[in-house]
This record gives C-alpha cells, sequence and structure tokens, in this order.
C-alpha cells in the first residue's frame, strides 16, 4: 500500500459517493479520511505495516458552519403559544423550552435532570456536563416560580416511582428524541418555519445572552465553555444584528 494507492481510493466514485446516490458533504469527507489516517497509524505502529500510507494525507480545517437560532421574535412568538394551552403536555413542554432557554442547557443535560437536581432555594439546577463535569446552571426568577409550579403539579398528580424532573405519556425518563419531537411540534404551532434541533435553543440562549451583554466571558461561564474559541463563534452572529442596525441610521 502506497501514498498513490490511499490518494486514488479516497477520490473514487465508490468513497466520494453516499449511500443516497449523491456527492459527500465535505464534512463526510474530512471525517473519513481522518479514520484512514488513524488507521494506519495504528496499524504503522503495531507492526501491521512497514510505513503508514496515509502519513501525507492533509486534513484541512473546514469552516465552522453558524449556529441556527430563534430571533427575539421567534423566541417570543413560540412562548406565547406555549403559554396560551393548559394541558399537562403543554406545561411541561414549556418548562422544559424555558428550562433550555434560560439556562442554555444541553439536551443530554435536560433529560437526565432528577426532580433532586431543582434547587430553588439555591436558585439553580445541577448538572452533569460534558466529560461527566458537575455543573450548576442559575435559575432566575421567572423560572424559578414555573419550576415551582410544574413540581407542585408533579407532586399532586403523583408521577409513580420514576425521580425524572421531565416524563413521557408512559411516566418513564423522557429521551431526546422525544424533546426534539416536541419542540419541532410546537414551532409548526407558533408558525415558525424552522427545522430546529434542541440544541438550537441554546445557541438562541447564548446568542440573546452575548447580544444583551457584549461580554463573551459571560457567555463562556454560562454555556461551561473550557475554550473561548468555541464561544467567540456567537460574537459573530450578533454582528449581524449590529449590521443591520447600523443600516437603519
Amino acid at each position: 500500500m502506497t501514498n498513490a494507492m490511499v490518494d486514488e481510493a479516497l477520490t473514487s466514485p465508490e468513497v466520494t459517493t453516499s449511500a443516497g446516490g449523491g456527492v459527500r458533504s465535505p464534512a463526510s469527507m474530512h471525517r473519513f479520511k481522518a479514520a484512514v489516517r488513524s488507521f494506519f497509524t495504528w496499524a504503522e505502529r503495531n507492526g501491521i505495516v512497514r510505513e503508514n500510507p496515509a502519513g501525507s494525507l492533509t486534513l484541512r480545517r473546514l469552516p465552522r458552519t453558524p449556529p441556527k437560532f430563534l430571533t427575539e421574535a421567534e423566541k417570543r412568538r413560540l412562548l406565547k403559544e406555549l403559554r396560551g394551552r393548559a394541558s399537562s403536555l403543554a406545561i411541561r413542554d414549556r418548562v422544559i423550552i424555558e428550562v433550555f432557554l434560560g439556562t442554555g442547557i444541553r439536551l443530554q443535560e435536560l433529560v437526565d435532570l432528577d426532580i433532586e437536581d431543582v434547587d430553588l432555594d439555591a436558585k439553580h439546577l445541577r448538572v452533569l456536563a460534558k466529560g461527566s463535569v458537575p455543573q450548576v446552571k442559575f435559575l432566575k426568577s421567572t423560572l424559578r416560580s414555573l419550576l415551582r409550579s410544574y413540581l407542585v403539579e408533579r407532586r399532586r398528580r403523583g408521577d409513580g416511582e420514576c425521580r425524572a424532573l421531565f416524563l413521557s405519556n408512559r411516566r418513564e425518563r423522557l429521551c431526546e428524541r422525544q424533546v426534539a419531537r416536541r419542540l419541532q411540534y410546537w414551532l409548526k404551532a407558533a408558525g415558525i418555519d424552522k427545522k430546529l434541533s434542541p440544541h438550537a435553543l441554546r445557541h438562541t440562549f447564548a446568542t440573546h445572552l452575548y447580544s444583551r451583554t457584549g461580554d463573551i466571558l459571560v457567555v463562556q461561564r454560562a454555556l461551561g465553555h473550557r475554550d473561548l474559541s468555541t464561544t467567540q463563534v456567537y460574537t459573530h452572529l450578533v454582528d449581524g444584528a449590529l449590521e443591520d442596525a447600523l443600516e437603519r441610521l
């Protein structure tokens, strides 16, 4: 196996064509090349091949795709739609979405929440973040009131032995896919023509927080990012709003 053979294989239609018959995206090809390089690095280290044929394979840094998020107007419309519904399912969904928008919590962190993770007196949620790192998320007063009412209703209904904060109709812990489906349902109900994942609500939280504070370090702490460069994408999003404002001067 030589460098030329690896290059030829990586440009062949069998590799560059997706399962659906289209052309693989740059991101997909980037992952594929990274996997090939990692495999041959391992093979060389373990004496399976004498020389790494993918050693000269270069991986160009891909441009970061700007995250999707709700505008202020869309956020208001979504919350107005939720606040106008009184069913137990709608109330649960409203709490979920307001927790996303009010804390910037990740989807996995949200579905993992137990009742005991809510500390209304200390004004925070306890979460286990990426890498099993314990974190706390501040709860503003309106969110504390909403959670307090929700917990009272949970206890009144006697939702079984499950200690999960958010339950499905079967009284089991809500899963990530169910949360994503419910978000899409409410976006459609509010007339918001966007396909957004729950992670987009984290982006919404961060974008609006930076827009109001102008302090990227505050946003970094709120999101729990270790690396500031991960957070800096939100400065570019807000720059777009600044450009619009300057155009109207």
